[in-house]
């Protein structure tokens, strides 16, 4: 699951972005109490894929204008909203190597025991599903 600190902060109800307009400046400076405020999106998300009894991996992507405070927060309250792993990932900055934390983060999620189910029986049709 692919989260950013600003994503979740226009999650959080914060002021409107106007397509041709400056971005308010909450979304590009330290924010966590807008960060806490969105973050219910995020949860949401991480409590439906846990319904299917896979482990939940977020996939934090950090951006030039993210605090540390900001993105440490995401991950700890990822963790606590039940991802086995919260991890920063720094790809569009550092190529590769700034993906290597998630990439490892998703072999072990994998290599986790799970329960998949699906959410319904499979016998029921389309419209009942």
């Amino acid at each position: 699951m692919v989260a950013t600190v600003r994503a979740l902060k226009m999650h959080s109800g914060g002021p409107t972005v106007t397509a041709g307009q400056p971005i308010p400046s909450e979304y590009s400076q330290e924010n966590l109490e807008l960060l806490a405020k969105g973050f219910v999106n995020l949860e949401r998300h991480i409590g439906n894929a846990l319904k299917f009894g896979i482990p939940v991996c977020v996939a934090v992507n950090r951006m030039k204008c993210d605090s540390e405070a900001e993105v440490q927060l995401l991950c700890r309250l990822s963790r606590e909203a039940g991802a086995s792993e919260a991890v920063v990932s720094s790809h569009w900055a550092d190529g590769g190597e700034g993906a290597r934390n998630l990439a490892e983060a998703v072999v072990r999620a994998c290599s986790r025991s799970s329960n998949f189910r699906f959410l319904y029986p499979l016998e029921k049709s389309i419209e009942e599903k």
